[in-house]
């Protein structure tokens, strides 16, 4: 899967038509075929990675399982019709593209159907995405991943440094989000790629407006490409150990939270992203690909004027992502996936939810079936 995004390496993507990539998706087993991942505390090497751990951490990864054991059992009904469904609905969504751009220009009934009918279809797939990773994946981006991966100087990250393992897993508003980033518009920006941005060919159609494809993606290449490698986002309290400080300390970065990265159509959610902003709109952060072990910073920015966000993954500028910072806030929402200079496809977030605290209920996600309102791109 990182040689298709094409950032092992640098490589470019083989192919990114949609007859590959059902090719690809067919390769992988069907969710009920699959053997389960395991959860954290089941994988080799757990005891060893877990040495020291409290007891309110274990009870609370627990209290996390047992939300999700529940809800497992309250959709198997509703997960096993998207599966049995999801190609009659897939396909229509994908005749419905051919007609968007005239069906916005001229019919506005048949665009919005179509614009419902995507984003019903991404609420299903989201709902999905949650069904597969659950809890399995706890021990992504907590403490323990950032003080074992290396990247930079995590000494701030000793053990028991700070109260919340799962700090990088927040997820603020965007009210919160533009009250921590200077300068940015108290109200949020919305990019639908797919629906109100659509690259099609030379252009982007952005409320059917052409714009040149190479002149629109310039400016998101450059937030992605120019940006040094920030450090990696800690906490204010693990920032500076062992200072004393009268004052409410203030973290330089805002964590935005851990999002599974899914094709729209289907997949497996096997590749995850930890993001986080400062002040300045540098983004920052973590990349995970669980099937390969690949894990790598990711560094970008946001545009404050536009609200775009666009990062790239290590060292490689072949695959840029693009998003807005509103969107960002989402539980799920649609981002561009620059292939190249000569290909765009629009995948998905989806967030992931923080385990809730020892002896507080685990609140789960529920997806939207609409767009973001205010929709403004």
């Amino acid at each position: 899967m990182g040689n298709f995004l094409g950032i092992q390496g640098g490589d470019r993507p083989a192919s990114s038509r949609p007859s590959d990539r059902a090719a690809l998706a067919a390769q992988r087993p069907a969710s009920a075929e699959r053997e389960r991942v395991p959860r954290p505390e089941q994988r080799p090497g757990w005891e060893e990675r877990s040495r020291s751990r409290n007891e309110q951490w274990e009870q609370r990864v627990d209290n996390r399982d047992t939300a999700w054991n529940q809800r497992e059992k309250e959709r198997e009904g509703t997960r096993q019709d998207f599966q049995e469904n999801r190609e009659d609905r897939w396909s229509q969504i994908e005749e419905g593209r051919t007609n968007r751009q005239d069906w916005r220009e001229a019919n506005r009934e048949d665009w919005q159907e179509h614009r419902e009918q995507l984003w019903d279809y991404r609420g299903d797939r989201a709902e999905e995405v949650w069904d597969e990773t659950r809890d399995f994946y706890d021990d992504v981006f907590d403490d323990r991943w950032w003080r074992a991966w290396g990247w930079g100087a995590v000494t701030g990250l000793a053990a028991g440094a700070i109260a919340d393992p799962w700090w990088w897993w927040d997820s603020p508003s965007y009210e919160e989000t533009a009250d921590f980033v200077t300068g940015v518009e108290s109200e949020p920006a919305y990019a639908d790629y797919g629906s109100n941005i659509i690259y099609e060919g030379d252009n982007v159609y952005v409320n059917s407006e052409p714009v040149p494809a190479a002149q629109y993606s310039e400016t998101v290449v450059e937030l992605a490409t120019t940006v040094a490698q920030p450090p990696p986002p800690l906490p204010a309290e693990a920032a500076s150990p062992g200072e004393q400080s009268t004052e409410e300390p203030q973290s330089e970065w805002l964590p935005l939270g851990v999002f599974a990265l899914v094709q729209e159509e289907k997949g497996d959610p096997v590749m995850f992203f930890q993001i986080s902003i400062n002040r300045d709109g540098v983004l920052s952060g973590g990349y995970s690909g669980v099937l390969t072990g690949d894990q790598r910073p990711i560094a970008g920015k946001v545009d404050k004027a536009t609200q775009r966000a666009g990062w790239r993954i290590g060292e490689s500028t072949e695959t840029i992502f693009e998003t807005s910072l509103g969107n960002l806030t989402l539980d799920v929402s649609p981002v561009a996936v620059h292939f190249g200079d000569s290909r765009v496809q629009t995948w998905l977030l989806v967030r992931l939810p923080e385990p809730a605290p020892a002896g507080q209920k685990q609140t789960l996600p529920k997806a939207p079936h609409g767009p973001p309102q205010p929709s403004q791109t």
